[in-house]
Formats: C-alpha cells, structure tokens, sequence
C-alpha cells in the first residue's frame, strides 16, 4: 500500500518501496539503510505515501471463526433432520407451480397416410412376409372415424367397420401398388397331383400323431377342411375331439383305413414345419397389449431348442384380418420366431375376411377351397393361458433378451442400466375412453419435475418412432390401455406410472 504503481516496485516492509529491477543484494542493502556504492539513482529507496489502515489480523480470524462455526451448525442440522433440503426444495419447486404454466404442450404423432380422391392410403411400413406386402387402403370417413378422439374405434367390438378395409400389394417387378394378390399372401403346398415322389407321411402313414408337452403340442400329420381342424384316427378306438386353444378345437376324424382314404379325398400337402397361432382376443384385434400374453411363452417355448424349425417355414394365424397386422405386430411377430435382422416374414396364411369378428372363427384359409383338404406335415401349438399354458415369458433372461434382439432389428445400440434416468417424461394420451378429465393440470405438474412429452400412438405410427420414444423415456405416464404395452422396450432403470380409474 502506498508504493509506486508503475510494476516495477515491490514493497520490502510497511515503509520502503525499491525497484524490481534491483539485484537481490543490494535490495537487501537498500532495505537495511545503508547507501548504494554505485551511485544509482535507480537503486535507491524511496518513502511512500502514508499507508492506509491495514486490517486487523484478529478480525481476520473472527470472520474464519463465524465461517467454521456456520458449517458445522449446518452438519448437525442435517445430521438431525437429513429431509429437511429436500423439503425446502420441494417446496420451492411446488411454489414454482402456481407461476403460469408454459403454453401448450405439443404431441409427438407420427401419421404418415396420403389422401388422394377420397381414400386414404395407411403407411405401408416395416418387415412383411417374403413376396407379400400390402397397404390398407380406406375411405376417408372411415379413417377420420378411427382417428383417436372421435365416436367410434374400429377395435371394441366384435362387429368392427374393417370390412370396408381393402387392399393394395407391391408388384415387386414392375415397382407399382397393385389390386392384385401374389401368390405368395396365399397358402401354397402340392396341389394334385400332389406332392413329390421323394416326400412320405409320417412314419409312412397320413394319421394324426400328436406329442404333447408342457407348454406346447407338435402334430404330425394335422388336417384342415373348410376353416376346421382334424386329427385323422383310423384305429378301432374312440377318441373324443379336444380344444387346442381357447377358440379352436381338433374334431377326431375316424375312418377304416387312412391309405385308401387319401385315394379318395382331394387334398394338397403343405411340408415343413408350421405353427399354428390363435389370436385368442379376437374381439379386440388391435389391442397390442393382449399379443404379448402370446408371444412372451412363443418365444420361450422356441428359444428352448425344441425340435422344430426357428424361423418356421409358414405360420397360419387364425381370427385376424391383414389390417390388423400392423407394423408393431409384425416386428414383434418376427423376433419370436427367432427371424434375423434384414430377413423377411415366413409366409403368413390368413383367412378369408368378413364382416363380423364371430363369424371370422369359422372362416376358410386363403385360397383354399371348400372341397379341398389340407395336411400339414409338422404343426407347432403353444398352450394359451385356457389350455395349461402361461402369459408370459417363462423367464426374466427371455424378456431381456427379446427387448435386446428388437432394438438390434432397429438399429439401436444394446440397451443397458443407465448411470442417470434421463429427465424425460413421456405421457400418453388417450381420448376415446379413460381419458384424464384434468390432463393440463397433469401435465403441467409432470413439468416441474423433466420435460414432458405426449404421444397418441394409432395403427398409422411406425414402430421405430414408437420404440426411438420409449428408449429415450425415464418416466411413461400413461392411463390404463393396451398400448402400455410398449412399456417393455423402456431402457432398465425406466419407470412406469399406470393411471387406474376409480370404480365406484
């Protein structure tokens, strides 16, 4: 204090200032009061201006002392009550919530339909069975009346508006949507006259065999007729009909001799090994939430090594109709029958449609005719939750593993346990039923505490921007609804919030 401000003086004492320049010892020299031998002027000391009171050193330490008593007082504060920062937080972040909220917020909704001339063309998206891929293609007030909102949805009743559903399919030569049907959306096999002198029955003889398991049956030799299924007994013993799943059944058909039988019936051979899948919620087809409850035990059951091909060769999927295969179906579809990345579907059979669901039970595969039997030379069936099987994963590794397997068929790194839960909080909005009568107040309370995110996932969204928001969601939100079925592909250490209807 009180020294030359020039940078080039250093304050030796309270009293004496002297050039930096100066070598050591003659500011040592300087500094003792002795005269420089050389006579430089700029080696000289000099007196400074009168210092300014400098702080007494005992306030110093009064001011270290009040900050060490400070910090301790807060040690035992937290040590006696260790909520109470979370509290004053809380409270500060609850006061934060009668400010105005932000303005509105915006849905993440992913519809990539076109209209033209009155008809909406549906997104044709995703994997597809090989050499048959189609679009919906829908009147545009029938696909404003399934938009979500409106007064009616195509999938709660047994009698749904979808027969005014048609088709459109990809002429893979000329690269054009077409009317027509391939041949390959159809059940094929060896029509007469028949099959290959190289193929046998099993065991050499067209009966039914059947080789039951815990969670699944395997058919050898399995009949259908005009949307029914027969086993083929030709022994003198009674054998009664029997359910394979919760809708269908296996008739006994008795007969003298199966070889002469074969002679005399029409009938084509479709070989290899096929499963045998009945969506056993039919009345609610789109409902995605049910298509686990079927395909967690599936991918158990083919994941074990059983004897049966993985993928299959064809699969026959009963009660459904095309549009209710949506791209989330067949994604699924195709991790549990163990399909590879960049493959295509097995051929899936379906049946002829019509307009109401109880009647689609009984209808006739595609492309066969009424006439016309049909054998399949192995059939896979997995017991449904009705006939002694599960409705899930037979293990929690299988659920992992399956989550793991579609988030590598979409390109996505490997899920793993996060270090931090992102602060994302995804809502899912659902307003044709269960809709939450005060949503802006839950909103704007969800947006204290991440950023919120809403989404209203239909038919008409891809699986990829629906799986790309579950792995980037720390916290779904959402009203009971089949859609929370999506919750299985969050990353681990993501939470879940099911909203419940109060049933008075």
């Amino acid at each position: 204090q009180g020294c030359v401000a020039s940078g080039r003086v250093v304050k030796l004492d309270s009293n004496v200032c002297m050039s930096v320049h100066m070598p050591a010892a003659r500011r040592r020299h300087v500094a003792n009061g002795h005269k420089d031998a050389t006579g430089d002027s700029t080696a000289t000391a000099v007196k400074p201006a009168p210092p300014t009171s400098p702080q007494p050193r005992r306030h110093r330490w009064a001011v270290f002392g009040a900050f060490a008593v400070a910090v301790a007082l807060l040690a035992l504060v937290n040590v006696t009550w260790p909520n109470l920062a979370v509290q004053l937080l809380h409270n500060s972040s609850f006061s934060q919530q009668q400010q105005p909220p932000p303005a509105e917020f915006q849905a993440i909704s992913q519809l990539r339909s076109t209209e033209q001339d009155g008809t909406v063309y549906k997104p044709s998206l995703g994997i597809f069975p090989k050499g048959c891929k189609w679009r919906d293609v829908v009147p545009a007030d029938a696909a404003v009346a399934a938009q979500p909102g409106s007064n009616t949805t195509s999938n709660s009743s047994a009698s749904s508006n979808s027969s005014r559903v048609h088709y459109e399919y990809w002429d893979l030569k000329n690269q054009q949507w077409t009317d027509q049907q391939p041949a390959a959306c159809r059940l094929q096999g060896y029509p007469d006259p028949g099959p290959p002198a190289s193929w046998t029955f099993y065991k050499g003889n067209p009966r039914t065999e059947v080789v039951p398991s815990t969670h699944h049956v395997t058919y050898h030799n399995l009949w259908y007729n005009n949307g029914r299924w027969y086993a083929l007994v030709d022994s003198g013993r009674q054998v009664a009909s029997w359910k394979f799943s919760k809708n269908q059944e296996i008739t006994t058909l008795h007969i003298h001799d199966a070889q002469k039988w074969i002679k005399t019936a029409k009938w084509r051979v479709v070989p290899g090994d096929t499963l045998l899948f009945d969506f056993i919620f039919f009345v609610h087809p789109t409902a995605i939430g049910h298509w686990w409850e079927m395909m967690g035990p599936l991918y158990s059951v083919l994941k074990q090594g059983i004897d049966f091909k993985r993928p299959c060769d064809q699969m026959v999927l009963l009660h459904l109709k095309r549009t209710h295969l949506m791209e989330w179906v067949r994604a699924v579809v195709a991790v549990a029958l163990g399909v590879r990345t960049h493959q295509d579907l097995p051929p899936i059979l379906l049946q002829d449609e019509t307009d109401n669901a109880w009647q689609q039970l009984t209808m006739p595969l595609e492309g066969v005719p009424k006439d016309e039997w049909v054998v399949f030379e192995r059939a896979l069936i997995i017991r449904d939750l009705f006939t002694g099987g599960t409705r899930s994963f037979t293990n929690t590794e299988d659920a992992r593993a399956f989550r793991a397997e579609v988030y590598k068929h979409y390109g996505l790194p490997p899920p793993a346990p996060r270090h931090a839960v992102p602060h994302v909080i995804t809502f899912q909005r659902k307003r044709a039923n269960r809709r939450i009568v005060n949503e802006d107040q839950l909103l704007h309370l969800l947006s204290q505490y991440g950023e919120v995110r809403v989404v209203e996932f239909n038919s008409s969204t891809s699986f990829a921007d629906q799986l790309g928001t579950m792995r980037d969601t720390g916290v779904f939100v959402s009203a009971h609804t089949s859609n929370l079925a999506n919750a299985v592909f969050l990353q681990p250490g993501s939470a879940v919030i099911e909203i419940i209807q109060v049933t008075k």
